[in-house]
């Protein structure tokens, strides 16, 4: 695998990126594709305040070009969908949100679980009564899921988990999601591999290559899932993961994805040509 070598910091092992490039090599021409993307992180650079998370316009208008040459895109994220459809802004795409707990495919078309048995109300204030001590934490309400932010101190790390774990004794239906700096309690049915699948049934894609990239803990059932269907599978960052490619950064995120648009566009291209034996011309 070609790239840059650069040590990580988990348990003294090499991280290696690729460059995008290098990806975009192994791709196969002869597939019908479907691109499955995480949000914070992958397309949204890391910030103090998840308030403040932007995806740049130019990312934004490489998956509005891919999704004009007919290739399905799907946002796979710990967002609400509310939320998601903020950041990607003019970009209509099929949303998992909640980690794939909740599955919009527009249109007012939904899938959710039955959670009416979980209080989700009540659970908020549990988790604010428990962080009173604790002013650099920071809570945020998904609708369906609550979660603890310590990214203003991430020495808070071991007091967020454990409150977590307490609070999560009383909520049986619920499971702890770990993230960059953030704690989550959830319902056991948000699972990003399960959504992946899900969505690919929902869409009738069965035979499509499927990609997908993210850089945080809850990708990695999404990565084992895509793995199992011989796709591609591309982690962002350092830290352990099944993916089978790295990527350092959302910069070399933004342009394997131009780089994979302007593949697809080429092929369309040739393929119309090999067709009708005259060039489109695509914008």
């Amino acid at each position: 695998m070609k790239g840059q070598n650069i040590l990580s910091k988990e348990k003294g092992k090499d991280t290696y990126f690729v460059t995008p490039d290098d990806i975009i090599k192994t791709i196969p021409t002869e597939k019908k594709f479907c691109l499955f993307l995480d949000i914070d992180g992958t397309l949204a650079s890391f910030q103090i305040n998840p308030e403040q998370s932007f995806i740049p316009n130019s990312t934004l208008e490489i998956i509005k070009k891919l999704t004009q040459l007919n290739i399905p895109v799907i946002a796979v994220t710990g967002r609400d969908i509310e939320t998601a459809r903020k950041l990607l802004q003019h970009v209509e795409i099929p949303v998992a949100g909640l980690h794939g707990l909740d599955i919009y495919f527009g249109s007012d078309t939904y899938l959710r679980p039955d959670l009416s048995d979980i209080n989700f109300k009540k659970l908020k204030e549990d988790i604010k009564q428990a962080c009173q001590i604790y002013p650099d934490f920071l809570i945020e309400d998904k609708g369906h899921s609550i979660a603890l932010h310590y990214r203003k101190n991430p020495d808070l790390e071991e007091q967020a988990i454990y409150i977590m774990q307490q609070i999560k004794y009383f909520y049986p239906q619920l499971k702890i999601n770990k993230g960059k700096c953030v704690v989550e309690l959830i319902p056991k049915q948000a699972d990003k591999g399960k959504a992946i699948q899900t969505i690919l049934k929902h869409l009738d894609l069965p035979l499509v290559y499927p990609i997908f990239i993210g850089d945080d803990l809850t990708d990695e059932s999404g990565f084992n899932f895509i793995n199992q269907q011989n796709g591609l599978t591309i982690k962002v960052g350092s830290g352990k993961t099944e993916a089978k490619y790295r990527l350092e950064d959302i910069n070399t995120v933004a342009l394997f994805l131009f780089l994979f648009q302007d593949r697809i566009k080429k092929l369309y291209v040739k393929n119309s040509q090999n067709q009708y034996g005259e060039q489109i011309c695509l914008n």
